[in-house]
């Protein structure tokens, strides 16, 4: 059984998430290399990316079709919409008239260096996910912070 058929009845977004991933969500078995796992994800020009692997800043050689890419089991995009990112921390801002930058593509990517330092971050980002009833944010973090010692893992 899939760990979402297990954590989905558990989510307060259950309602909104359990059609969106009964219609939209996939789970996607690459033969070969990491490389033509990179290649595949880069295809989806997905917003933001968490690459998963032993060396995951190969991504950054290997994909271009991103907006943020999230390296490494230390690093998560709950991170980046909450306490480390170039995406929802900064404040909004507004650039003006047509300019330059207005035609070019801007990518980032987000690193946490240290177990200790993803810990840290993770006990932040889930209060503050929580605090914003963002429980699934809040999930993400915890794993980063306790570990399997979480209430809400599967066994």
């Amino acid at each position: 059984m899939c760990w979402i058929d297990d954590l989905l009845p558990t989510m307060p977004t259950r309602d909104m998430a359990g059609p969106a991933w009964r219609d939209h969500g996939q789970v996607i078995v690459v033969d070969g290399s990491v490389d033509a796992a990179l290649r595949l994800a880069d295809t989806f020009a997905a917003e933001h990316v968490e690459i998963l692997t032993e060396n995951p800043r190969r991504a950054l050689d290997v994909t271009t079709n991103y907006g943020a890419l999230f390296l490494g089991a230390g690093t998560c995009v709950s991170y980046g919409d909450k306490v480390i990112g170039t995406n929802h921390t900064l404040p909004t801002r507004y650039t003006g008239g047509l300019w330059v930058g207005k035609y070019l593509k801007t990518v980032t990517y987000q690193e946490v260096a240290t177990p200790a330092a993803s810990a840290r971050l993770g006990e932040l980002c889930a209060r503050t996910s929580r605090t914003e009833h963002f429980e699934g944010h809040a999930r993400s973090a915890d794993i980063r912070h306790l570990g399997h010692n979480v209430p809400w893992l599967p066994r």
